[in-house]
């Protein structure tokens, strides 16, 4: 559970690590702190992206269903509109390095190989 904080803060999930980020959104190559390997293969994001836009789009359905809920048959559908626009902008831009940091979480979870090892089985070319 340390890691899935820590990836929630959009920091390194093995070791807690804030200088991951080379810029806004795009991580380094490795960890300065435990060497674990950021880069992946073409794609591996993609997981994050969808996870990203799958929570902006249950808080989108929540803001709408529970507005309407509570002020039906007066629903503010001007001030709703803005604050759904806001939302669905606003969420996925902040989610983002997040949704990085929690989807090498899930992975490093899934799929526990070596730290530097790039995204191997966790053998090397030695090992054949």
């Amino acid at each position: 559970m340390r890691g899935l904080a820590r990836a929630a803060r959009a920091r390194c999930p093995e070791c807690g690590e804030r200088a991951i980020w080379a810029r806004w959104g795009e991580l380094a190559e490795r960890c300065p702190g435990c060497e674990l390997v950021f880069l992946r293969e073409h794609g591996y994001w993609v997981g994050g992206l969808i996870v990203n836009l799958g929570v902006a789009q249950l808080a989108f359905a929540v803001l709408l269903l529970g507005t309407v809920a509570l002020t039906w048959p007066d629903v503010p559908w001007t001030t709703l509109l803005v604050a759904a626009a806001v939302l669905v902008v606003a969420l996925p831009i902040w989610l983002y390095p997040r949704t990085k940091t929690l989807w090498l979480w899930v992975d490093r979870t899934v799929h526990p190989y070596g730290r530097s090892d790039g995204g191997s089985s966790g053998r090397s070319s030695a090992d054949g």
